[in-house]
């Protein structure tokens, strides 16, 4: 979490005029106040169309089916993510793959939009030594995910060179993906998406210290540009180190307009054309 300060929230009026898609949302989450359908229908007031959520572990995925099956415009996101898959061994990693590959076929679930989140997490809250298992975890998703045709979801953190090896000797499936939360420069996401990727930019671009990042925001081709809240976490100013919410998401908007002197109803049509042609999301009203 960083300091508070800089733009604050959209009044429900300017909210009510866009109409925009959480890329990347922990709906399931347990710290949400209230619940997640609450949550729901604070983003649906706030302008937001459609929430894509993001895959942990395996019982968050039964989590994510439930919220799916009871709300017309949340999708689901199946993935082991890499702070979990770090504690795995070969014989637990192949274990959850086969439950992952299950739930993806709908067995008992509601099917994916993507597969994720993985990847490579290389910032103290993994521990060094945990890179080679998160490696044969981000590998497996990859071939899953070529394999059914589905988009990555992607947590790469302080681990880039190391991610973009293995997404070149793998290879992005070809339905794409998304670089999640993404935090690096203008010239590493033009690196991934060189390789198909979608770069997604949640709160932390709105804080008044990103500079390297509203830049990137900047210099995304505007076919590859997502917005996410990543929500309960990374709430933008002046929200900073409160529980992060969909609704917000307008907030990620606005500041990605600025960084690109773009109208912030056109940054908001955008950024959900774009998440719903990466995810095969049927269109508002549908």
């Amino acid at each position: 979490m960083g300091e508070g300060g800089g733009r604050s929230l959209p009044t429900s009026q300017a909210a009510e005029v866009l109409a925009v898609i959480d890329a990347h949302c922990h709906l399931d989450s347990d710290r949400f106040p209230g619940g997640a359908d609450k949550v729901v229908e604070q983003a649906s007031a706030a302008g937001v169309n459609g929430i894509v959520m993001a895959g942990t572990t395996p019982e968050a995925w039964a989590v994510q089916s439930r919220l799916a099956a009871r709300h017309r415009r949340v999708w689901p996101v199946y993935g082991v993510h890499p702070w979990w898959a770090a504690r795995l061994d070969a014989g637990a990693l192949a274990a959850a793959m086969d439950a992952l590959a299950a739930a993806c076929s709908g067995d008992g679930y509601v099917r994916p939009v993507a597969i994720g989140e993985t990847g490579l997490d290389g910032s103290p809250l993994a521990p060094p030594e945990s890179l080679g298992p998160q490696e044969a975890s981000f590998r497996a998703h990859l071939a899953l995910a070529r394999r059914l045709d589905k988009p990555i979801v992607l947590h790469i953190l302080r681990s880039h060179d190391r991610a973009l090896r293995v997404l070149r000797e793998v290879g992005v499936p070809d339905a794409g993906g998304m670089v999640h939360s993404y935090s690096g420069s203008a010239e590493l996401a033009r690196a991934y998406q060189a390789l198909g990727l979608h770069i997604s930019f949640c709160g932390s671009v709105a804080r008044p210290q990103s500079r390297r990042l509203r830049a990137a925001a900047a210099a995304t081709a505007a076919e590859r540009l997502l917005i996410e809240t990543d929500a309960p976490d990374q709430a933008p100013p002046p929200r900073t180190g409160e529980l992060n919410r969909p609704a917000w998401l307008p907030v990620v908007a606005q500041a990605v307009a600025d960084a690109r002197a773009d109208d912030v109803a056109a940054i908001a049509a955008l950024t959900a054309s774009n998440a719903s042609r990466l995810f095969g999301l049927p269109a508002a009203g549908a």
